[in-house]
């Protein structure tokens, strides 16, 4: 059976980088049970994830595809085993999440051939703008190193959420007056996500480590205690594009335990800036 369903195997890990894996998957099976178009799934599938430009390939690698674009006769009951798939997966489900140097791409292309084709890793910007934007009630931007010219790609997340009624939090590092080597950068980006919550500022907690040594060093973007990046990449242009680095996205009753731990971090950091 294992054998049966490894072509199916990239098409699940690339429905899971969806908001909704589950639901998208669905989708995709209704439509071709339907008697719809093979246009119709890639479009749906492409809108859903991030990976888009590999919607169409791995399709025809699962055999629900042709060639030409179209449906096969399988493709209903493909769909369907993808689906269930999906659905076992995305309650404890993990992706691996990478930034790839130039100088590594090379590897990353050998390491995708020899791991089951093209798809996985996931880029780690890209990754953290999608859990950003899947916020619907609540999101958890930290990370000792922030810099305005990645965070404003947040921004507008943010705003979206705010106006929607929902919260967001900021965990970072040396933003007061009074912190040893008080990071201008860090500063500064936490402006751009003021800025971006304009008028319901109030609705947007900014916590910092004004004490000595690093005081927080976790890189976390969380959305409604059910999507988070976590990894070793700084919110920075050098830590998304530059260096490389590792994380995962994790979805499912995990979050949460990685949610109440910033949530308790962000309180300590309050009650120690007004001690």
């Amino acid at each position: 059976m294992a054998r049966v369903l490894e072509p199916l195997s990239p098409l699940v890990s690339l429905l899971l980088q969806a908001s909704a894996p589950v639901d998208t998957a669905a989708a995709a099976t209704d439509i071709a049970a339907a008697g719809g178009t093979g246009l119709e799934v890639t479009t749906l599938i492409t809108n859903a994830v991030i990976d888009r430009r590999l919607v169409s390939y791995t399709l025809v690698h699962a055999g629900v595809l042709d060639k030409a674009g179209k449906l096969t006769e399988a493709a209903p009951l493909l769909l369907a085993q993808a689906h269930a798939m999906v659905a076992m997966s995305v309650e404890e489900g993990w992706e691996l999440v990478l930034t790839v140097p130039a100088f590594l791409k090379d590897s990353l292309g050998t390491m995708s051939r020899n791991n089951g084709g093209p798809g996985l890793p996931l880029d780690t910007g890209r990754t953290i703008r999608e859990v950003a934007e899947s916020a619907q009630t609540r999101l958890v931007i930290a990370a000792p190193y922030l810099h305005p010219s990645f965070v404003v790609a947040l921004a507008p997340a943010l705003t979206t959420l705010l106006e929607a009624g929902g919260t967001a939090t900021v965990i970072t590092r040396a933003l007061g007056w009074s912190a040893p080597n008080r990071s201008d950068a860090n500063v500064e980006a936490v402006s751009v996500l003021r800025e971006a919550a304009g008028s319901l500022s109030a609705r947007l907690k900014v916590c910092s480590w004004d004490e000595n040594g690093l005081g927080v060093h976790f890189k976390v973007v969380l959305a409604d205690d059910q999507l988070a990046y976590i990894g070793s990449a700084n919110l920075t242009p050098g830590g998304t594009g530059a260096h490389a680095e590792a994380g995962v996205l994790l979805r499912g009753t995990r979050v949460r335990s990685l949610s109440h731990w910033l949530q308790a971090v962000a309180d300590e950091l309050t009650r120690r800036s007004v001690a």
